[in-house]
């Protein structure tokens, strides 16, 4: 589980990148030959409530008021009841449960399942 802190944490390149080395070394399968910057250090999810959809970024606040940053690339998706939404339609307030990886230095969204 990634803490807030290692999240919101952008500084320390040195980190990201041991972390990532480490990561490859683990894989197993071809994945293991993807560049740094591709390689997920971490995974874990968030409950709370979108505060911000912008361009390539959602924000989700959580219950403590921990805001998390989560980027949007390619293979980000919002679902709802298993259907798929478009992330850029999310509206603040919106309860949302995100599944985000730490990747290159980045917090990416993968699942950004809408709830009721």
């Amino acid at each position: 589980m990634i803490g807030a802190q290692a999240v919101q944490a952008s500084d320390d390149e040195a980190w990201y990148e041991g972390a990532a080395k480490a990561a490859r070394a683990a894989v197993t399968d071809n994945s293991a030959n993807r560049p740094l910057e591709q390689v997920v250090i971490a995974s874990s999810t968030v409950n709370g409530r979108v505060t911000r959809v912008g361009k390539d970024t959602l924000h989700v606040r959580d219950g403590e008021g921990t805001v998390y940053e989560l980027q949007l690339d390619p293979r980000s998706r919002g679902l709802r009841r298993g259907q798929r939404v478009p992330l850029k339609e999310l509206q603040e307030g919106t309860p949302v449960r995100a599944r985000f990886v730490l990747m290159g230095g980045r917090t990416v969204a993968r699942d950004v399942q809408v709830r009721r």
